[in-house]
């Protein structure tokens, strides 16, 4: 009795497919922070930093290879959902000033979102290249997401400071694109 080609390789296709889920599932480390409220998953080559963890800095990340990191931060002010556009235009004045060495920052954005029903301020900038190709082709690539949390300043704030590999700056923003709060 003859069995089709299929057949025959049908358990091979099967172990490759669930290996395949295997190792995608693998290559996210899912971060759980402030009582699981919190989540969000790094993508591979991302890895949590313990040495970035402070008494402000709840967590920390790390680019495996390359030059990028990142932390979640929980204010010790107090900040409502109502005062975050006024917490984003002082946070875009010190950006702008602290890096006023840089030839050229430019904003990408910076603007009040929301995220799952919470208003979440979203900023985004980099030091371009000279002839940039593109929006996101230079140095410096910076994300910063914050909202408010039981009265508190919640932040998170990844960052590629010298590494122009585009891939990098993807991987940020999967990170961001991750990012869940529960109440």
């Amino acid at each position: 009795m003859r069995t089709s080609l299929v057949a025959r390789l049908w358990p091979i296709i099967c172990c490759s497919v669930a290996f395949s889920f295997a190792a995608i599932a693998q290559a996210q480390e899912a971060v759980r922070l402030l009582d699981g409220k919190l989540k969000i998953s790094l993508p591979s080559g991302f890895a949590s930093d313990n040495d970035r963890a402070t008494k402000q800095a709840i967590a920390g990340f790390k680019a495996k290879k390359g030059d990028a990191w990142g932390a979640v931060s929980r204010g010790t002010h107090g900040v409502k959902p109502e005062d975050l556009p006024e917490w984003m235009t002082k946070k875009v004045a010190d950006y702008t000033k602290g890096l006023s060495w840089l030839p050229k920052l430019t904003w990408l954005k910076k603007e009040i979102v929301t995220i799952d029903g919470r208003p979440w301020a979203d900023l985004r900038f980099i030091a371009p290249k000279e002839k940039a190709k593109g929006p996101r082709d230079g140095l410096m690539y910076t994300r910063v997401l914050a909202t408010s949390y039981d009265g508190q300043l919640l932040e998170l704030m990844l960052s590629s400071n010298t590494d122009p590999d585009p891939s990098t700056k993807d991987k940020i923003d999967q990170i961001i694109a991750s990012v869940k709060l529960e109440e």
